[in-house]
């Protein structure tokens, strides 16, 4: 069965989270809460691990790539070949957030975090806790919602035991989430910002702070 991890998700301590970390740098995988709904999470280098929930995540396209929660914004560059102007300008306003960035991914990730044009998604997670986890293991931790391809998000963990107990290592218990829209999705990698998805962030926000994005 999987263990369950009860947590403040907005204040949970470094040693509450230990044994999330631990698992997760073991090359395990979780799933914790975040701003919308739960999440699977492993880590973006262990490819045991992204193998794993590729299979959970039995469904998918070949090129529908994990996207990544980071702790910061600094934390891009790790992962983006290139971080722009403009991506510069949506991270200091929306970040933390529900706003994902698409951007050219360096060379070397793992294939799974790569879309069709070599992008990787990287957003900064709104929930402290997540944030502090992240910041334990050092780098970014898948964020791709905790349910069966095609299944509604799951809000509570109850929904995500009924789809992976026995399946996956530890369930972070941060009671409910708020299951909004997901985040929305801004792809940088072109010559002009795109909207690739809308979703929680209202694109006049987003024109207002980066004018030049196509809807």
């Amino acid at each position: 069965m999987t263990k369950i991890l009860t947590i403040d998700p907005q204040s949970a301590t470094y040693e509450e989270l230990t044994p999330a970390a631990e698992i997760l740098l073991a090359g395990g995988l979780i799933a914790g809460p975040t701003q919308s709904f739960y999440a699977l999470m492993a880590l973006a280098d262990k490819s045991e691990a992204l193998e794993r929930l590729n299979q959970l995540k039995a469904g998918r396209r070949e090129d529908q790539a994990f996207l990544l929660l980071l702790d910061c914004p600094a934390r891009t560059h790790s992962y983006a070949r290139e971080v722009s102007i403009e991506a510069e300008t949506l991270m200091a306003n929306f970040w933390p957030g529900l706003l994902t960035l698409l951007m050219t991914g360096h060379t070397g990730l793992e294939p799974f975090l790569l879309g069709r044009s070599k992008t990787v998604g990287l957003r900064v997670e709104g929930l402290e806790s997540i944030r502090r986890l992240i910041r334990m293991v050092d780098r970014g931790v898948t964020g791709t919602s905790a349910n069966p391809h095609g299944a509604k998000p799951p809000t509570t963990v109850a929904e995500v035991l009924a789809s992976f107990d026995g399946r996956i290592d530890l369930v972070l218990d941060g009671g409910p989430t708020f299951g909004h829209r997901s985040s929305t999705i801004v792809d940088l990698s072109g010559p002009e910002p795109r909207i690739h998805r809308q979703g929680a962030v209202k694109l006049e926000d987003i024109r207002s702070v980066c004018p030049s994005v196509i809807a």
